[in-house]
Formats: C-alpha cells, sequence, structure tokens
C-alpha cells in the first residue's frame, strides 16, 4: 500500500532575516535564506508557511516550537529539540540533523529526503503519514513509538534500535539494517529480503543447518 504523504501548503512567502521578526515573534508566510551571526532564541510560537534555505541554525536556539507547512532545505538543524512538539506538513531535503530529538513528538505529514540524520530520537512520539528516502539514520532510536503509514526507501539503519514498536507492514528491504536492534514485539510482521532475513536470525540466535 502506498503512502500518501501531504506537502506544505505554502503559496506565497516574503523574503524576511531573522532579526526583522524577533520583536513581533511573527514566523508566518516568510522565506529565510541569510544565516545569523549572532545566537538568538526563538520561543512559544508555531512557524508557519515559511522557508529556510540552507540556515545553520547553531546560533539559533528553538524552544517550545510547533511546524506546519514548513520547508527546510539545505539547513542544519544538528542538535535541534523538537521534543513534544507538532510537526505537521515538513518537509527536511537535504539537512543535517545529527542528534536531534523528537521524543515525545506528534509527525504529521513529514519528509525527510537525502538527509544526514544520524543519532535521532523518536522515543514515544507519534509518527503518521511520514517518509524517510536517501536518508542516513545510523544509530538512531524509535522506542514505543506508534506508528501509522510509514516508508523507508533507501535508508541506512544501521545500529538503529525498534523498541516495542509496531512495526508490522514496514518494508525494509531497500534499507540497510546491518546491527540494527529489534525486540520481538518490534520484528513481528516486518519485510524484508533474503538477505536481510538470513541476519535476523543469527541475531535470534537460530542456527540455521545447510
Amino acid at each position: 500500500m502506498k503512502t500518501i504523504i501531504n506537502n506544505p501548503k505554502i503559496k506565497q512567502v516574503t523574503d524576511s532575516a531573522f532579526t526583522k521578526l524577533m520583536d513581533e515573534n511573527d514566523f508566518n508566510n516568510f522565506r529565510f535564506n541569510k544565516n545569523v551571526d549572532e545566537k538568538i532564541i526563538i520561543k512559544d510560537i508555531t512557524i508557519d508557511s515559511c522557508i529556510f534555505e540552507k540556515i545553520n541554525f547553531s546560533n539559533i536556539e528553538l524552544i517550545d516550537i510547533d511546524l506546519i507547512d514548513v520547508i527546510f532545505d539545505g539547513c542544519d538543524l544538528s542538535n535541534k529539540c523538537f521534543d513534544n512538539k507538532l510537526l505537521k506538513r515538513v518537509i527536511f531535503n537535504n539537512c543535517k540533523m545529527l542528534n536531534t530529538s523528537f521524543v515525545g513528538a506528534s509527525l504529521k505529514d513529514v519528509q525527510f529526503n537525502n538527509s544526514n540524520a544520524k543519532y535521532l530520537n523518536f522515543s514515544n512520539s507519534k509518527i503518521s503519514n511520514t517518509s524517510f528516502k536517501d536518508t542516513n539514520l545510523a544509530e538512531s532510536t524509535f522506542m514505543e513509538v506508534d506508528i501509522k503509514n510509514f516508508l523507508f526507501d533507501n535508508v541506512n539503519l544501521s545500529k538503529a534500535e525498534f523498541i516495542k514498536t509496531n512495526l508490522s507492514g514496514i518494508d525494509f528491504s531497500a534499507s540497510d539494517i546491518t546491527g540494527t536492534i529489534f525486540d520481538l514485539y518490534s520484528l513481528k510482521g516486518i519485510i524484508v529480503d533474503s538477505v536481510q532475513s538470513q541476519n535476523l536470525v543469527g541475531m535470534l540466535g537460530v542456527q540455521v543447518k545447510d
């Protein structure tokens, strides 16, 4: 069954700089393509209908930020925290997202494309209508995640962990699951190819006699 993901609803945006909006705390219908040199804090708002192009967020602290209809293109969001927040109709294209946290977050209609997203943490999150394509998720954590309509396509999941997460019907055959850890609950009903199945059998301590 094909996973249908709704794209961000962005009709028209105005180019802006972060500093122009800090006093008003308004992040709606803008495009940002210039980095900031000094530390700034964005907090307690919903970023709505915005595009971020090649923004390095290392100088931008995000606190209690929801994302609705947002595109990140070529951005560095490493170590950012979206714990317990809402992400709806969001695209991450060609982004660096090392150690970004989504603990307890709600993700719906979210796309991760061609991104370096090692060490992501999705523990206790709710994820629906979401895809990961051509993305590095090595050593990421999926613990007690509520998943619905979910796609992995050419994803590096080496040494990732899936614990107490219902993955029944999820197709891993086009992805790398070398060293990936599944508990028995998470393993039930997943789709793998013949080579991957042999590795999983070995992980479970089962010996296959020739």
